[in-house]
């Protein structure tokens, strides 16, 4: 488990969930929304720019080791904020409408779940590096 819960994995997939915000604004949701909408709060096939930049900050936090505390607080607002995420993406009602507007095997139905899978790993990376920083202090 030390593999799973290190800082690195948790950054390095912090970071996968990044560039897909950032592919998803520009490429994905080129046709979903406009300019403004891709990058703010009523976003679709992508987070917020804000969320995703506080997610980074968070992840980099838990990362560290120089105050355990504070790793430890990230680690576990950053695994909560994932959980949120996720059960938003599920149940807002914008994968749905996809599925029903694009048919259920559609590149944009897939890049939701892309985004879902990723967000999902995040968060339980942010739970295992939490649990480990809880048993360190």
């Amino acid at each position: 488990m030390p593999a799973v819960a290190s800082g690195r994995a948790l950054i390095l997939s912090m970071l996968v969930l990044i560039v897909c915000d950032v592919i998803g604004g520009f490429v994905v949701a080129s046709g979903v929304n406009t300019g403004d909408e891709a990058w703010g709060f009523n976003a679709k096939s992508t987070v917020p720019l804000p969320i995703g930049a506080a997610q980074l900050v968070l992840a980099w936090l838990a990362a560290r080791n120089a105050r355990p505390p504070v790793g430890l607080v990230a680690a576990v607002v950053l695994s909560v904020f994932c959980l949120i995420s996720f059960l938003s993406g599920l149940f807002d009602g914008d994968l749905f409408h996809t599925v029903a507007s694009a048919g259920l095997i559609s590149w944009a139905v897939g890049w939701g779940v892309l985004l879902l899978l990723v967000t999902a790993a995040v968060g339980l990376l942010a739970s295992a590096r939490a649990a480990q920083l809880y048993r360190l202090r």
